[in-house]
């Protein structure tokens, strides 16, 4: 009996020095999980997917085209502010050109003809008077030949200051209230121009179609997604480290990441370290419970990495 119990002792021994060293292990492995930042692409305004060009698992670059949606309303209010600004700069031009050469030839004709009854007023003027002071003619003729020939005159007058004016082109305040409106229907133009390319939806960033939330033919409306992509750089490896270990991680930091299937490390960058711990009770912290307190780690993971959204790692720092 006393020769099998220093056997039995000897391997109990062994047992526990095997358990212990395992847990030490153990205990310097940090577990985590792989995780995606989705960029969810929108409608920004409601309407009919007409046509669309992405597949599930299908890789898209930056600006690629993903969807449309229906535009006739659009197309429609640009049709209209094109017209707009068209009518408004031949208003603007009009004004700051004065009148048609068409108008300018009848008041040079409406010119001739009163300068030509101006001459006929004259001469009848010079006629007429002589002969009143001589008295072979009665006076009330001088009163009237007199009377033509200022009617003439400010005929010829009037018929100079309208050319003149013709010629000119509309006040200041006119043209510049002409100019504003020009002015006005182009900024409406750019708004037609801008709405009607929001229906053309384009990837904001470079990455793979995840899923596929609407088809054509369905009705979305703004802000509702209508895929999801994983951006190159989308992933994140996420673990938790002890009170004790969290001084000793920083921004930047670099730790190797170990995945059933990998046959070689990844190596992702520390980005964020949670400020507050997590599972901390709500009193003051014992010698005993700061032991549980641990906190959130993140690390972004290089782009063709192999690894997937959900896969467990081994954290290495």
């Amino acid at each position: 009996m006393t020769n099998l119990t220093a056997p039995l002792s000897l391997v109990a021994t062994l047992v526990l020095i095997g358990l212990a060293g395992c847990t030490r292990n153990e205990a310097q492995v940090h577990l985590g999980y792989v995780e995606a930042e989705w960029t969810y692409v929108s409608a920004p305004a409601s309407g009919r997917i007409v046509e669309e060009a992405i597949d599930e698992g299908s890789t898209v670059e930056t600006g690629e085209f993903l969807f449309k949606l229906d535009s006739t309303a659009e197309q429609a209010a640009v049709s209209e502010a094109t017209a707009r600004v068209n009518q408004a700069a031949a208003e603007a031009d009009n004004l700051s050109t004065g009148a048609r050469p068409a108008e300018i030839r009848r008041l040079e004709a409406r010119l001739a003809e009163a300068k030509a009854g101006l001459e006929k007023a004259k001469s009848d003027r010079d006629r007429i008077l002589p002969l009143v002071e001589q008295g072979f003619a009665p006076k009330s003729q001088k009163d009237t030949v007199i009377a033509a020939f200022d009617a003439a005159e400010a005929a010829v007058t009037a018929a100079e200051e309208d050319l003149k004016v013709a010629e000119l082109p509309a006040r200041s305040a006119a043209r510049q209230a002409a100019q504003e409106a020009a002015r006005s229907a182009e900024a409406a133009q750019t708004a037609a121009e801008y709405r009607l390319s929001e229906r053309n939806v384009s990837s904001p960033v470079s990455g793979r179609v995840e899923e596929v939330f609407f088809r054509t033919g369905e009705f979305v409306t703004p802000g509702t997604p209508v895929l999801s992509l994983l951006p190159a750089d989308g992933l994140k490896a996420r673990f938790f480290v002890s009170q004790s270990e969290v001084t000793h991680f920083a921004d930047g930091d670099t730790v190797r990441l170990v995945a059933d299937g990998l046959s070689q490390p990844v190596e992702a960058r520390v980005s964020f370290i949670a400020h507050d711990a997590e599972f901390a009770p709500p009193v003051i912290y014992s010698r005993q419970s700061r032991q549980k307190l641990v906190f959130m780690v993140e690390a972004e993971i290089p782009a063709g990495s192999g690894l997937h959204p959900g896969v467990p790692v081994e954290v290495q720092w």
